[in-house]
């Protein structure tokens, strides 16, 4: 005969209810194929601090015999340039070289471009002026009368300017390593009254029309090589080149006397593939050098962004407080770089702390 045991009804709804909780325990725990719940801004947002970066400055001066009044309105209105770079305390480095830099490629004597820190100033006697100082920083005593000193290159250059391959050589030499570092963004100001005829030999070559005769090296050229210089990419380009020079018959005849000059097609047209300025040498000096300054501070505050963003999503701050969407003093995103950049009164010092925050597009993997 069979004894049946009697559960009490109290006790069955006590093993029911363990079971319940043994299962809702197990479906809580985490396996490899589950997603967090928390919420969305909790998990996803991303909050980027970022440095501004350094900014290596190339002078290439025109030192022919026709520049010396150009190469006093550089030097007169250099404040005009560097005052912001100052404000903002900017990492900055600035180096001068000549357009007849490139001799030394063809003298095999890399003291030819070599950075400046001074030039023949005078012929009968032979007289000279060296500031002493090659790389010109933002730490530099006297920083105006130095720059001042270097700028001023003399007039008793080669004729046959090179701007594009005394460029290119002063940034190959050794005797520079210390001019472009790693990281920074590299600005090249040109500043001549001539056409660039950097071509392939050591003769005089002086087209009169034909600026694209094959024997002259492409304005391509020189992109190619400042793009694997500064590892630029095709969306994010870490440098640009800006030309003061003549853009046009009304200024080559007000400036016509005495020596002979060029309107040029080669420097605005390398200035125009680098997002860099075009400036006339009729203009205003010092609204040129501003607006090339603004310029450079302008691009080289441009940072890419790890990830994708919800672009309503983006919060900027610098030391705390927020920086308005504005593409005139203000930030702007740029889809196609993924790069956040900053514009006009908006470019942050260089030891302020910035922050970019926004929410993904997708869950990180």
């Amino acid at each position: 005969m069979k004894t049946q045991v009697r559960v009490p009804m109290n006790g069955i709804m006590i093993y029911l209810l363990l079971l319940l909780l043994a299962g809702l325990l197990s479906a809580c725990q985490k396996s490899n194929d589950s997603f967090s719940l928390m919420s969305e801004q909790t998990t996803f947002k991303q909050s980027t601090e970022i440095v501004p970066r350094k900014i290596d400055i190339l002078w290439v001066i025109d030192n022919s015999g026709s520049m010396e009044n150009s190469q006093a309105n550089i030097a007169n209105n250099f404040r005009s340039f560097i005052e912001k770079f100052q404000q903002k305390n900017y990492d900055f480095q600035i180096g001068v070289t000549t357009t007849d830099a490139y001799t030394a490629y063809y003298s095999n004597n890399n003291n030819l471009s070599k950075l400046r820190s001074g030039a023949q100033i005078g012929e009968f006697p032979t007289v000279y002026s060296d500031s002493g100082v090659t790389l010109i920083t933002r730490d530099t005593p006297n920083i105006e009368a130095t720059f001042l000193t270097n700028i001023k290159q003399g007039i008793f250059g080669n004729g046959d300017e090179r701007a594009f391959m005394s460029m290119q050589h002063t940034l190959q030499n050794p005797l520079n390593a210390a001019f472009k570092r790693p990281g920074s963004y590299l600005a090249i100001i040109i500043v001549s009254d001539e056409e660039d005829f950097s071509h392939n030999d050591i003769s005089g070559y002086y087209p009169s029309e034909n600026y694209n005769d094959p024997k002259m090296y492409p304005v391509q050229n020189y992109v190619n090589f400042l793009d694997a210089l500064t590892e630029s990419t095709s969306t994010v380009r870490n440098y640009s080149v800006s030309s003061i020079y003549i853009p046009d018959a009304a200024c080559l005849t007000q400036l016509q006397a005495g020596f002979a000059k060029k309107i040029s097609t080669r420097y605005p047209k390398l200035s125009e593939l680098t997002g860099g300025v075009k400036a006339s040498l009729c203009g205003n000096f010092a609204d040129s050098l501003q607006l090339i300054s603004d310029t450079v501070l302008d691009l080289a505050s441009v940072f890419p962004l790890g990830r994708e963003p919800i672009a309503e999503t983006i919060l900027v701050t610098v030391n705390g407080t927020v920086v308005p969407q504005n593409a005139t003093n203000g930030w702007t995103y740029d889809s196609a770089t993924n790069s956040i950049s900053f514009r006009g009164a908006a470019v942050p010092p260089a030891d302020a702390n910035i922050s970019i925050t926004f929410d993904p597009k997708t869950i990180k993997q």
